[in-house]
Protein backbone atom coordinates (compact mmCIF):
# COMPACT_ATOMS: atom_id res chain seq x y z
CA UNK A 1 0.00 0.00 0.00
CA UNK A 2 1.36 3.42 -0.96
CA UNK A 3 1.59 5.93 1.87
CA UNK A 4 0.89 8.82 -0.52
CA UNK A 5 -0.84 8.91 -3.92
CA UNK A 6 -0.70 12.66 -4.64
CA UNK A 7 2.66 13.66 -3.16
CA UNK A 8 6.13 12.09 -2.83
CA UNK A 9 5.81 10.41 -6.20
CA UNK A 10 9.09 9.13 -7.72
CA UNK A 11 10.62 11.33 -10.45
CA UNK A 12 10.67 10.09 -14.06
CA UNK A 13 13.78 8.09 -15.00
CA UNK A 14 16.67 10.27 -16.27
CA UNK A 15 17.29 10.47 -20.01
CA UNK A 16 20.93 9.52 -19.52
CA UNK A 17 22.88 7.81 -16.70
CA UNK A 18 23.80 10.19 -13.88
CA UNK A 19 27.42 10.87 -13.05
CA UNK A 20 28.70 9.01 -9.96
CA UNK A 21 28.18 10.86 -6.67
CA UNK A 22 30.51 11.03 -3.71
CA UNK A 23 27.65 10.01 -1.41
CA UNK A 24 24.94 7.86 -2.94
CA UNK A 25 21.43 7.99 -1.47
CA UNK A 26 21.30 4.21 -1.57
CA UNK A 27 24.00 4.00 1.12
CA UNK A 28 22.83 6.93 3.23
CA UNK A 29 21.21 5.92 6.50
CA UNK A 30 18.43 7.87 8.16
CA UNK A 31 18.06 7.64 11.93
CA UNK A 32 14.61 6.94 13.33
CA UNK A 33 13.58 8.75 16.49
CA UNK A 34 11.88 6.44 19.04
CA UNK A 35 8.98 8.96 19.04
CA UNK A 36 8.32 8.34 15.36
CA UNK A 37 4.98 6.42 15.29
CA UNK A 38 6.30 3.42 13.38
CA UNK A 39 5.73 -0.16 14.53
CA UNK A 40 8.16 -2.81 13.31
CA UNK A 41 7.71 -6.58 13.37
CA UNK A 42 10.30 -9.01 12.05
CA UNK A 43 9.19 -12.49 10.95
CA UNK A 44 11.86 -15.19 10.93
CA UNK A 45 12.51 -18.72 12.13
CA UNK A 46 14.67 -18.57 15.29
CA UNK A 47 17.41 -21.08 15.94
CA UNK A 48 17.84 -23.28 18.99
CA UNK A 49 20.95 -23.54 21.16
CA UNK A 50 22.53 -25.90 18.64
CA UNK A 51 22.04 -23.36 15.83
CA UNK A 52 19.38 -25.43 14.05
CA UNK A 53 16.21 -23.71 12.74
CA UNK A 54 13.19 -24.36 14.98
CA UNK A 55 10.78 -24.62 12.04
CA UNK A 56 10.67 -24.69 8.25
CA UNK A 57 8.22 -21.79 7.80
CA UNK A 58 8.34 -18.17 8.99
CA UNK A 59 4.55 -18.02 9.23
CA UNK A 60 3.49 -17.13 12.78
CA UNK A 61 7.03 -16.43 13.98
CA UNK A 62 6.67 -12.68 14.54
CA UNK A 63 8.88 -10.61 16.80
CA UNK A 64 8.43 -6.95 17.74
CA UNK A 65 11.44 -4.68 17.44
CA UNK A 66 12.40 -1.01 17.07
CA UNK A 67 13.68 0.21 13.73
CA UNK A 68 17.01 1.92 14.44
CA UNK A 69 17.77 3.38 11.02
CA UNK A 70 17.30 2.53 7.37
CA UNK A 71 18.65 3.16 3.91
CA UNK A 72 17.50 2.33 0.42
CA UNK A 73 19.31 -1.00 0.57
CA UNK A 74 18.49 -2.14 4.10
CA UNK A 75 17.70 -1.34 7.71
CA UNK A 76 18.81 -1.99 11.26
CA UNK A 77 16.34 -3.13 13.89
CA UNK A 78 16.81 -3.51 17.65
CA UNK A 79 15.62 -6.92 18.87
CA UNK A 80 15.64 -8.87 22.14
CA UNK A 81 18.90 -10.45 23.31
CA UNK A 82 17.62 -14.04 23.42
CA UNK A 83 16.62 -14.34 19.76
CA UNK A 84 19.05 -16.44 17.77
CA UNK A 85 19.62 -16.02 14.04
CA UNK A 86 22.51 -16.24 11.63
CA UNK A 87 23.69 -14.20 8.70
CA UNK A 88 21.77 -14.92 5.46
CA UNK A 89 18.66 -16.13 7.33
CA UNK A 90 15.54 -15.01 5.44
CA UNK A 91 12.99 -12.75 7.13
CA UNK A 92 10.12 -10.36 6.46
CA UNK A 93 9.99 -6.84 7.88
CA UNK A 94 6.49 -5.49 8.55
CA UNK A 95 6.27 -1.71 9.07
CA UNK A 96 3.02 -0.15 10.27
CA UNK A 97 2.18 3.53 10.72
CA UNK A 98 -1.40 4.61 11.38
CA UNK A 99 -3.53 2.47 9.02
CA UNK A 100 -0.72 1.82 6.54
CA UNK A 101 1.34 -1.35 6.41
CA UNK A 102 4.39 -2.24 4.33
CA UNK A 103 5.90 -5.73 4.13
CA UNK A 104 9.51 -5.97 2.98
CA UNK A 105 11.26 -9.27 2.23
CA UNK A 106 14.85 -9.24 3.46
CA UNK A 107 17.61 -11.31 5.01
CA UNK A 108 19.98 -10.96 7.95
CA UNK A 109 23.26 -9.36 6.90
CA UNK A 110 24.98 -8.85 10.26
CA UNK A 111 24.44 -8.89 14.03
CA UNK A 112 25.84 -6.84 16.91
CA UNK A 113 25.08 -6.19 20.58
CA UNK A 114 23.32 -2.96 21.56
CA UNK A 115 22.20 -1.80 25.05
CA UNK A 116 21.34 -5.25 26.33
CA UNK A 117 19.76 -6.32 23.06
CA UNK A 118 20.83 -7.07 19.53
CA UNK A 119 20.82 -5.02 16.35
CA UNK A 120 19.89 -7.10 13.32
CA UNK A 121 21.31 -5.67 10.12
CA UNK A 122 18.84 -6.32 7.32
CA UNK A 123 19.41 -6.41 3.57
CA UNK A 124 16.25 -5.81 1.56
CA UNK A 125 15.17 -8.23 -1.17
CA UNK A 126 12.52 -6.00 -2.74
CA UNK A 127 11.24 -7.31 -6.07
CA UNK A 128 7.80 -5.72 -6.45
CA UNK A 129 7.73 -2.17 -7.87
CA UNK A 130 4.84 -1.08 -5.64
CA UNK A 131 6.79 -2.13 -2.54
CA UNK A 132 9.88 -0.31 -3.76
CA UNK A 133 7.96 2.94 -4.35
CA UNK A 134 6.20 2.75 -0.97
CA UNK A 135 9.50 2.14 0.81
CA UNK A 136 11.11 5.10 -0.99
CA UNK A 137 8.23 7.26 0.22
CA UNK A 138 8.90 6.15 3.79
CA UNK A 139 12.60 6.95 3.36
CA UNK A 140 11.72 10.43 2.14
CA UNK A 141 9.48 11.01 5.16
CA UNK A 142 12.42 10.17 7.41
CA UNK A 143 14.90 12.23 5.40
CA UNK A 144 12.81 15.41 5.27
CA UNK A 145 13.08 15.88 9.02
CA UNK A 146 16.20 14.01 10.12
CA UNK A 147 18.59 15.79 7.74
CA UNK A 148 17.75 19.37 8.82
CA UNK A 149 20.59 21.61 10.01
CA UNK A 150 20.69 25.23 11.14
CA UNK A 151 21.42 27.44 8.13
CA UNK A 152 20.96 30.95 9.53
CA UNK A 153 19.86 32.82 12.66
CA UNK A 154 19.30 36.56 12.89
CA UNK A 155 20.72 38.49 15.82
CA UNK A 156 18.27 41.35 15.28
CA UNK A 157 14.59 41.36 14.32
CA UNK A 158 13.79 41.42 10.62
CA UNK A 159 11.21 43.67 8.91
CA UNK A 160 8.39 41.72 10.57
CA UNK A 161 9.80 42.40 14.03
CA UNK A 162 10.74 38.78 14.72
CA UNK A 163 14.00 36.89 15.11
CA UNK A 164 14.31 34.34 12.30
CA UNK A 165 15.90 30.86 12.25
CA UNK A 166 16.17 28.69 9.15
CA UNK A 167 16.83 24.93 9.09
CA UNK A 168 17.44 23.17 5.78
CA UNK A 169 19.25 20.27 4.14
CA UNK A 170 20.09 18.80 0.75
CA UNK A 171 16.52 17.47 0.61
CA UNK A 172 13.56 19.63 -0.47
CA UNK A 173 12.79 20.61 3.13
CA UNK A 174 13.11 23.99 4.82
CA UNK A 175 11.90 24.95 8.29
CA UNK A 176 11.64 28.67 9.10
CA UNK A 177 11.01 29.75 12.70
CA UNK A 178 9.96 33.21 13.89
CA UNK A 179 10.73 34.08 17.51
CA UNK A 180 9.48 36.98 19.63
CA UNK A 181 12.31 39.45 20.19
CA UNK A 182 11.37 40.04 23.84
CA UNK A 183 11.75 36.50 25.22
CA UNK A 184 12.81 34.57 22.06
CA UNK A 185 9.83 32.24 22.36
CA UNK A 186 8.54 30.65 19.16
CA UNK A 187 5.66 32.55 17.58
CA UNK A 188 5.24 31.02 14.13
CA UNK A 189 6.71 28.60 11.59
CA UNK A 190 6.72 27.69 7.93
CA UNK A 191 7.72 24.18 6.89
CA UNK A 192 8.45 23.48 3.24
CA UNK A 193 8.00 19.78 2.49
CA UNK A 194 8.96 19.20 -1.15
CA UNK A 195 6.44 21.18 -3.22
CA UNK A 196 4.10 22.02 -0.31
CA UNK A 197 4.01 24.43 2.64
CA UNK A 198 2.67 24.03 6.16
CA UNK A 199 2.28 27.27 8.13
CA UNK A 200 1.29 27.81 11.72
CA UNK A 201 1.24 30.55 14.35
CA UNK A 202 0.41 30.61 18.05
CA UNK A 203 -3.35 30.65 18.55
CA UNK A 204 -4.12 29.99 14.89
CA UNK A 205 -5.04 26.94 12.87
CA UNK A 206 -2.42 25.39 10.62
CA UNK A 207 -2.51 26.28 6.91
CA UNK A 208 -1.78 23.69 4.21
CA UNK A 209 -0.60 25.07 0.86
CA UNK A 210 0.27 23.54 -2.50
CA UNK A 211 3.32 25.24 -4.00
CA UNK A 212 6.28 26.91 -2.33
CA UNK A 213 6.58 30.37 -3.86
CA UNK A 214 4.38 33.38 -4.40
CA UNK A 215 1.92 31.14 -6.26
CA UNK A 216 1.32 28.89 -3.23
CA UNK A 217 -2.39 28.35 -2.74
CA UNK A 218 -4.58 26.34 -0.35
CA UNK A 219 -4.24 22.71 -1.36
CA UNK A 220 -7.30 20.78 -2.60
CA UNK A 221 -8.92 18.70 0.13
CA UNK A 222 -7.52 15.30 -0.91
CA UNK A 223 -3.99 16.62 -1.36
CA UNK A 224 -4.22 18.68 1.85
CA UNK A 225 -4.95 15.49 3.78
CA UNK A 226 -1.77 13.87 2.44
CA UNK A 227 0.34 16.98 3.13
CA UNK A 228 -0.99 17.11 6.68
CA UNK A 229 -0.23 13.40 7.14
CA UNK A 230 3.31 13.99 5.86
CA UNK A 231 3.73 16.89 8.31
CA UNK A 232 2.42 14.75 11.19
CA UNK A 233 4.96 12.04 10.38
CA UNK A 234 7.94 14.34 9.77
CA UNK A 235 7.68 16.33 13.01
CA UNK A 236 8.39 13.39 15.40
CA UNK A 237 11.57 12.59 13.46
CA UNK A 238 13.23 16.01 13.37
CA UNK A 239 17.01 16.22 13.56
CA UNK A 240 18.70 16.83 16.91
CA UNK A 241 19.81 20.22 15.55
CA UNK A 242 16.21 21.48 15.85
CA UNK A 243 15.82 22.96 19.39
CA UNK A 244 13.47 21.35 21.88
CA UNK A 245 11.21 24.41 22.16
CA UNK A 246 10.71 24.33 18.39
CA UNK A 247 9.80 20.64 18.55
CA UNK A 248 7.26 21.31 21.30
CA UNK A 249 5.75 24.21 19.33
CA UNK A 250 5.40 22.13 16.17
CA UNK A 251 3.95 19.21 18.10
CA UNK A 252 1.00 21.41 19.11
CA UNK A 253 -0.05 21.44 15.45
CA UNK A 254 0.30 17.66 15.17
CA UNK A 255 -1.71 16.58 18.21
Amino acid sequence: MLFFKRILQPPPPPAAPEAPRVERRSTRRFTINPKFPLKAVLSFVPRDDTGAPMNTSRHGWNWKGRLFDCSEQGARIVMGPTLKVEARDLCDLSLTIDDFNLNIPCHISNLREHDGGMIFGLKHNIAEEATRIAYQQLLEVLALGSALKLQSRTAKPDATGYLVEVYASDRPARLTIWRHKEDKSVGAFEFQLKDSLVRGAAGRAVRILAGTGADARPAPAAKAMEIQRLFHWVVPNLAASVPEDVRIFLQKFVA
